[in-house]
């Protein structure tokens, strides 16, 4: 009986174990729920986010559910992040009688929609824009201040555009690393804020933002350079320009202090776009005819996503927008010329299917050796 169960023991873990360098394979599954919706956000629910018809919107098991986050008859928007305990950020964008265009931040959860201000306190366009958001509730995104800038027609005075934090009700302004503008692109479960900021020579630089304090994450061979996401592993993952021109610009990781380029190439723009709490890392790069193609990044190798679908079916992945914690990835695809949503699900290795077979017929024949035993 000891053999038996460390036998069964053994193939259990390998039925479940995937060997850590092996490619993945993804079935592809097309989202179609009209031409005015917009998907940019898959959660581990497997549900996604964005917008309907302008309004900030989810979809599941066939249905969509806008967001009536303000009463705006016809916004423009949609949901910019969501956390795993279902705190939602958006916005809402659109023009007021006066013709000034306006946008709002919101904090949805629960089905109860916060409206979060603005830096600024008053004048025109008092834009806020929610880009991210945690655990806890804090809300990170960029609003427009009252710090008036050279340059705009007469009667539009321009306004700074900040990186700000919301939290208990009140917005604080993170500042700049010496420029003008800044903008925080995500926020993780320790309240670590990447984003991007200009510098003193109106470059713009990816920066973390951790105890009270903006700091440069720097660029390859001194280019510009942005941050999209961090998990909670403190990971972040973005875009920098090769060099000072900005010609060309790689996708990076930043980890231990250093900007590892994830290997698309660097003649070829790439850019790396959401990472989950298991490091993986999607993104999308230039091929040879300018043309996006999507790819994954984990256990330090890149794939691209072509490569990991039916060859017969004709999928072209494209654009990528999301990743959840179990692998799902939220795209844009083609096929045959018809091109739309997809998601990409992870499929069991061949060799991994046959280790599920004969892990299943040894338990079968464990339970009749029991089962004669008895």
């Amino acid at each position: 009986m000891k053999f038996g169960r460390t036998l069964v023991s053994t193939l259990l873990a390998g039925m479940f174990a995937i060997p850590a360098f092996a490619a993945p394979s993804y079935s592809v599954t097309m989202v179609n729920t009209g031409n005015w919706d917009s998907w940019s956000l898959i959660d581990n629910a497997g549900t996604l986010y964005g917008s309907s018809k302008g309004f900030s919107a989810s979809y599941a098991n066939g249905h969509v559910n806008v967001m009536h986050v303000s009463e705006s008859p016809a916004p423009t928007g949609g949901v910019r992040a969501i956390s795993n305990a279902g705190r939602i950020a958006s916005y809402e964008y659109w023009t007021t009688a006066q013709d000034y265009p306006s946008a709002d931040g919101y904090l949805t959860f629960n089905g109860s929609s916060t409206r979060l201000g603005a830096l600024g306190s008053g004048g025109t366009s008092l834009d806020t824009f929610a880009n991210g958001v945690n655990n806890a509730g804090t809300v990170v995104g960029e609003s427009r201040t009252d710090i008036r800038i050279p340059g705009g027609p007469e009667g539009y005075p321009r306004f700074a555009t900040h990186a700000f934090t919301y939290s208990n009700g009140k917005m604080r302004d993170l500042g700049t690393l010496g420029g003008t503008a800044s903008s925080a692109a995500a926020i993780n479960g320790a309240g670590t804020i990447v984003g991007t900021a200009q510098n003193a020579n109106w470059q713009d630089r990816a920066f973390i933002y951790q105890n009270g304090r903006m700091t440069d994450l720097g660029g390859f061979s001194g280019g510009s350079s942005l941050a999209n996401d961090i998990n909670d592993a403190g990971l972040i993952i973005g875009q920098s320009a090769r060099d000072s021109s900005g010609y060309v610009k790689s996708a990076f990781v930043y980890a231990n202090g250093a900007l590892t380029d994830l290997g698309w190439g660097t003649q070829r723009d790439s850019n790396a776009v959401d990472i989950n709490e298991l490091g993986q890392i999607i993104g999308y790069g230039a091929d040879a005819n300018g043309q996006n193609r999507g790819f994954i990044y984990q256990h330090g190798q890149l794939l691209q996503l072509d490569t990991a679908v039916d060859p017969s079916a004709n999928w072209v992945i494209k654009t990528t927008y999301s990743i959840n914690d179990h692998g799902l990835i939220l795209a844009d695809a083609c096929k045959l010329g018809v091109c739309g949503t997809v998601v990409l699900s992870p499929v069991p290795e061949p060799e991994t299917y046959a280790m599920m077979l004969a892990g299943l017929g040894l338990l079968g024949f464990c339970a009749r050796r029991r089962a004669r035993s008895a």
